[in-house]
């Protein structure tokens, strides 16, 4: 009876081993392996316009899959050193550094991203400036120890490190989707480190050239003029005009809104504004209309709306409503929307507090 019963279990044995060798994962394996795939399925392809520059600077990531840290990641004692814990790498990316920090109107703000994040990097005695143009490997990193206090509201800290020629030149704070710009490893913030408002740095870091001749070229014109063309720019597709005529710190956000985990930024043909434009069948400015703020000129745009594929859109077709809030984003340039909404206090939030 007795060797029956150890017979018995041990065909039982045999058989959940050889059902855990077939698998060849758990169902937690399978179910990250197949939402990668599914994300990068999903990316869309961008077909710049013929006045638009092409892409540049784009990323190919490479999603890695979730793991505990080991000593031999890159950036692993870096990273301890300033207190920090490697959970995991998130993906890595092979990446070519723009030529210069400089940001030209109506390019999609990738230079603006190298930028503000080098002042992270200067925190820490490294500098990306002495290999812009290279190529170079960032790999991407979910953290075990939170974000500081005044960045709560991402919930999990995550650490870009960069690398040229198996040599760190790079490393700093992020917060992910949706915020992106964070803090220096020594858990620093952009104000602490650079001691000036934003308009002020853009011009003392060479990211915005004064006497660029379209940045002059649309500082003669009225906030009405910016509006319209905007409207313009988006019935025509133009995205190097309409770039132009958003302000920088817009067009910073747009790095990160609704950003893919596994990316560094939003690349120009996954971003909101692309997705939407390129659902335009057409678009018609109405009427301009300026209205009462506290803060920053704010104006009603009505305007008649036309999709490629009306399930696709955010808003119905026909004549809507759009609030434009401006900004004298740096003296001397100018007009630039900040904000393109369909509630009227919208520019509450971007008025200090």
């Amino acid at each position: 009876m007795k060797n029956k019963i150890c017979l018995c279990l041990l065909t039982f044995f045999s058989l959940c081993i050889g059902v855990i060798f077939i698998s060849g994962c758990s169902p937690l394996e399978s179910a990250v392996q197949t939402a990668i795939a599914e994300t990068d399925a999903a990316k869309p392809t961008f077909t710049p316009s013929p006045t638009s520059p092409p892409p540049t600077n784009t990323p190919s990531p490479t999603p890695i899959p979730p793991t505990t840290s080991t000593p031999d990641l890159v950036g692993s004692n870096l990273l301890t050193r300033y207190g920090w814990t490697i959970n995991q790498q998130i993906s890595s990316h092979t990446v070519t550094l723009p030529k210069s920090f400089q940001h030209y109107p109506g390019d999609f703000p990738y230079a603006i991203y190298w930028a503000y994040n080098n002042e992270f990097n200067k925190d820490i005695g490294l500098d990306l400036a002495p290999y812009l143009g290279q190529t170079v490997q960032a790999s991407l990193y979910l953290l075990d120890e939170p974000l500081p206090e005044e960045f709560r509201q991402s919930v999990k800290a995550k650490a870009v490190v960069i690398e040229f020629e198996n040599k760190i030149i790079g490393a700093w704070i992020d917060q992910g989707r949706h915020a992106g710009f964070a803090c220096s490893l020594d858990r620093r913030n952009f104000d602490e480190i650079v001691n000036q408002d934003w308009n002020e740095w853009l011009v003392s870091a060479g990211v915005v050239d004064l006497y660029n001749e379209f940045e002059r070229e649309l500082s003669t014109k009225t906030p009405e003029e910016i509006i319209e063309l905007y409207y313009r720019a988006m019935n025509d597709g133009d995205y190097q005009l309409l770039y132009a005529v958003i302000s920088r710190r817009n067009l910073a956000r747009r790095l990160f809104i609704n950003k893919d985990d596994l990316a560094l930024f939003n690349h120009q043909e996954d971003e909101v504004i692309t997705r939407w434009v390129d659902n335009l069948e057409n678009v018609r400015l109405l009427s301009i209309r300026e209205l009462t703020s506290d803060c920053l000129p704010l104006y009603q745009s009505k305007a008649h709306f036309e999709f490629v594929d009306p399930l696709l859109s955010t808003i119905p077709e026909g004549e809507r409503l759009r609030f434009v809030v401006l900004s004298e984003e740096i003296e001397g340039l100018g007009w630039r929307i900040e904000e393109v909404n369909t509630a009227p206090g919208v520019s509450d939030y971007l008025c200090p507090p």
